[in-house]
């Protein structure tokens, strides 16, 4: 039973009506009520217990009956006044602010159903215990209680323990700390939109005058005094603003939930989920694309060169006429380098397609290594290429990782309230980051190791034909250094 009670009309649509965390219930009203009304009969029993003789002359109750009666009167009253005050205030403030702001506001709910225990859930509890307790009465001899008084009473003090052992609860837990800072940011926003409506005249002579008057105190009293900024871009300094629909609310928070890094796939499940039917039409017309791509960015380039040559050899043109041609140009140019882009991102599209499919017929054929390799007419000998462009963009990646890994260390370590919520995102996020880098040191690693080998074959060359004159030289060049050793070693290393 997890039921949020009373939710009023708008909740979570508008500052005025924010979302209340769960913990605490959607609407105050029902545990001020009971509460109040709990202590207030506690307070007329003892002081109905020391006059007893002038408030029920003819008869003698006890103090607990007294308690009990009074409880359920009281009860009564609480949550009629309760249940008009709220109506009340939503229909002639909020109702009007709404109508103005949000196209479709929601209506009042009775209940609304949630994923985390509320201080409603105990209040229902309590109740029910108390309707339990209530029972056994009706069998009383000569009650000096009505059943009507002690039913409402015994229910009300049920609801009464069930709020308090939740608040104690929840506090317990912690939850009740974290939902009450959420609830004053929620207030401090909700302060602000007082401002606002206050200047708004055409708006505030639709209020009958005890609104006017309330939002006259809210304004002037509370909020007239903050910096102007605030009033002007309040969400830049105020947290958790709350959004203008539940749709772009559930987005939100979807990505700021979401992962930082793109999960890698496994790659022997993505061969063996590949279509080959599907992959080979998408490169037939990749291939069509592809062709179309670069007609499009021959063609561009023939116009650059006719505007070029008209903008060299134009007589008699304005200042401004030059301008628009030196801007024509420009225009072109840009035309020409997006189509060439577009073209490139087809053409590494087909080769992925067709890799993935010699990679998946070799798997299923179970080929050699040589099977699964890409063609690299290019690079005549692999052994003796020097991959220090390859290089250079990974170091690039290195440290992009490494000052993310400081980045999220410090979230992990931070102490703001925003941080503490998504310190288990944070801890993740590190996680992938300190993978990403340890893979790319290994990678690093490996290409550095290939162009050692490559400039160790370009010193033994010379020696090889500097033999025939005895001239002596070091036929291996001998190396200590760390580049030898793998990432996992010099890791080792470190006190």
């Amino acid at each position: 039973m997890v039921l949020r009670l009373f939710v009023p009309p708008g909740e979570g649509e508008h500052h005025l009506v924010p979302k209340r965390p769960d913990p605490l219930g959607a609407n105050a009203t029902l545990q001020y009520a009971v509460v109040s009304s709990t202590v207030l009969a506690a307070a007329y029993a003892s002081f109905a217990a020391r006059h007893q003789r002038r408030i029920s002359p003819t008869a003698s109750i006890s103090r607990t009956a007294l308690f009990v009666r009074a409880s359920g009167r009281l009860g009564i009253w609480a949550l009629a006044v309760g249940a008009a005050a709220n109506v009340s205030y939503h229909h002639a403030f909020t109702a009007l602010v709404l109508a103005q702001d949000v196209e479709h506001p929601q209506p009042p709910r009775l209940y609304d159903k949630t994923d985390k225990h509320t201080v409603e859930d105990g209040c229902l509890l309590g109740a029910a215990a108390g309707l339990m307790a209530f029972v056994p009465t009706l069998w009383m001899r000569r009650p000096t209680v009505s059943w009507w008084a002690r039913m409402a009473g015994l229910v009300n003090l049920g609801a009464c323990t069930g709020l308090v052992a939740s608040h104690v609860y929840f506090q317990y837990t912690g939850e009740r700390q974290k939902a009450l800072e959420e609830l004053d940011r929620q207030r401090r926003r909700r302060m602000l939109e007082f401002h606002h409506i206050f200047w708004d005249k055409m708006l505030m002579q639709r209020f009958n005058p005890l609104v006017q008057a309330y939002i006259r105190h809210n304004a002037i009293f509370r909020a007239y005094h903050l910096p102007a900024e605030l009033l002007d871009q309040p969400d830049q300094f105020v947290v958790l603003p709350t959004a203008t629909t539940r749709a772009s609310l559930s987005a939100d928070q979807a990505a700021e939930n979401a992962a930082y890094y793109v999960a890698a796939p496994n790659w022997s499940d993505h061969l063996k989920a590949l279509d080959v039917d599907t992959i080979e039409a998408e490169i037939q017309d990749y291939e069509r694309d592809k062709i179309a791509l670069l007609k499009e960015a021959e063609y561009m380039a023939y116009h650059l060169n006719v505007k070029q040559y008209e903008f060299v050899h134009a007589k008699q043109s304005t200042q401004q006429d030059k301008q628009i041609r030196t801007r024509e140009l420009q225009l072109l140019a840009i035309v020409y380098n997006r189509l060439r882009a577009q073209a490139d991102e087809v053409d590494r599209r087909i080769f992925a397609g067709r890799n993935w499919l010699s990679q998946k017929a070799a798997m299923d054929a179970a080929w050699p290594r040589s099977g699964w390799l890409a063609d690299h007419s290019t690079v005549e000998r692999v052994d003796r290429h020097n991959p220090t462009a390859s290089i250079t963009e990974m170091e690039k990646l290195q440290d992009q990782f490494t000052n993310e890994v400081k980045i999220f260390e410090s979230k992990v370590r931070s102490q703001a309230y925003e941080d503490v919520n998504k310190r288990g995102k944070w801890k993740k996020d590190l996680e992938d980051a300190r993978t990403m880098l340890l893979a790319t040191d290994r990678i690093i690693w490996e290409l550095q190791n290939m162009v050692l080998k490559h400039q160790r074959k370009n010193e033994i060359a010379p020696v090889q034909v500097n033999e025939s004159a005895n001239v002596e030289q070091p036929s291996k060049v001998e190396s200590n250094t760390s580049a030898d050793k793998s990432p996992e070693e010099l890791s080792s290393e470190k006190p």
